[in-house]
Parts: C-alpha cells; structure tokens; sequence
C-alpha cells in the first residue's frame, strides 16, 4: 500500500497538543480518506469518569491502516463541552499520535 503520510506541522505555539479542528484539518489536507469511529463508551463503576475508545482509519488503495487509542474525563469536569466530548477528542488525538501526528509536541524540550 503506498499512503504518503507528510505531516510536517509547525505547531510550536501550542503547549502539550494541538486542538482536535486542526488534527481533523491535517488530515482531511494530507489524507482525505480517512474516518474515525467512536468504539466504546464506558463510564467508571463509581460513576465519577467516562472512558471513550476512538479508532482512526487511515483508506489506501489496497489497504486500510488503524489506530486507537482511549481518552478519559472526570464526570466533574468543569470544561469546555460535556465528560464525553472531551474523553472523545482526548482519544481521538492520541489515535492520531499513534501514526505518528504531532509527537514533536509531546516530547519537546521543556527548558
């Protein structure tokens, strides 16, 4: 399968990761036929966390590629859209790490 993946993303003003809108804009740019699924949904026994599973797919001519990974966020959370949405970006981008998008952002130099 030959999928060119060049994500070369100077991201630098961004502290630990980059907002999920721009992972979704990099690779619908650099791999329009990609799709992403939300697997698995699961909330803590006590209540207090939602875990998400998030798988990210990545269509070739021959082949599909894909990753996932998990994201999960206190049911307390005081942020920016509800427990689930937050789990859910949270994974999604970490499914994305996992080709290998964005990493020079988690392990940057932090002098």
């Amino acid at each position: 399968m030959i999928v060119i993946i060049t994500m070369l993303v100077h991201l630098e003003s961004f502290n630990c990761h980059p907002p999920t809108h721009i992972v979704n804009r990099i690779l619908n740019l650099h791999v329009p036929e990609w799709s992403g699924e939300v697997r698995s949904i699961t909330y803590s026994p006590d209540g207090k966390t939602v875990s998400v599973v998030y798988r990210v797919t990545l269509h070739g001519i021959d082949a599909e590629i894909s990753r996932e990974s998990t994201g999960t966020a206190s049911v307390d959370d005081k942020g920016i859209g509800d427990p689930v949405q937050i789990a859910e970006a949270m994974a999604f981008r970490r499914a994305c790490a996992r080709f290998g998008l964005g990493l020079h952002l988690y392990h940057e130099d932090m002098s």
